[in-house]
């Protein structure tokens, strides 16, 4: 039977929120990995034939019928309508935009944690005065604004999981905690408790255990220089 193929590298980056977003929609999917990093000439050429931008066009998803989504947000998005993971009222009115307004923001405060992360990953160049930086102030700074935007629901948008928490969990996870020795979230239990959340979701929970996940190259205290 033919299954969604998701082309991206062999490492989390920023194919591992859609990842988790297949697995909490129960979509089954293959990861199609580049053989190294930076990818051959001839995997470019076949990334633009398939998903047509004139850029490399990963983390690209293909499903089973063919069809083909690029850009990481808008693929995001696209899985989250395909599983019901997209924020609703269960109404089509105006609160509706509100949240959806809502699930873009904190989308973007992932996105913003994520590029200011890669700025101190040492294996790619940043020094180690970066990368205390952002063990210190950068990540604290922006955990606490995460922080502040759960206000006594489960998840940050009421109590159902959408994919602006797997876009919170994976940034504050994948690029932080992961990476950051000791208790970096110390400060921020609400957080802790939407990691958890998250987690315990059947489908995540599922792939965070599987081989699937177990070979794909996670970020560590060594990109940190530690």
């Amino acid at each position: 039977m033919s299954i969604a193929k998701l082309y991206y590298y062999k490492a989390t980056g920023r194919a591992h929120a859609i990842r988790l977003a297949l697995a909490a929609a129960d979509i089954e999917f293959e990861d199609v990995c580049a053989a190294s990093f930076p990818p051959t000439s001839e995997e470019v050429q076949l990334w633009r034939t398939i998903g047509g931008n004139t850029t490399t066009n990963v983390p690209m998803l293909q499903m089973s019928d063919g069809k083909v989504y690029t850009q990481s947000g808008a693929v995001l998005r696209a899985v989250g309508r395909m599983g019901n993971l997209m924020p609703s009222n269960g109404k089509e009115t105006q609160d509706d935009d509100d949240l959806y307004y809502l699930m873009d923001k904190l989308m973007a405060d992932a996105e913003d944690l994520r590029v200011a992360a890669y700025k101190s990953f040492v294996n790619w160049g940043a020094t180690k005065e970066c990368a205390d930086e952002f063990i210190n102030d950068v990540f604290p700074k922006h955990a606490g604004n995460m922080d502040r935007q759960l206000k006594g629901t489960d998840f940050f948008i009421g109590n159902k999981m959408t994919i602006a928490d797997i876009c919170v969990y994976d940034a504050l996870v994948n690029f932080g905690t992961n990476r950051i020795p000791g208790d970096s979230l110390k400060d921020f239990p609400k957080l802790k408790e939407l990691i958890k959340r998250v987690e315990s979701n059947p489908g995540i929970k599922a792939y965070l255990s599987s081989e699937q996940y177990a070979g794909i190259y996670k970020f560590d205290k060594s990109t940190l220089g530690l």
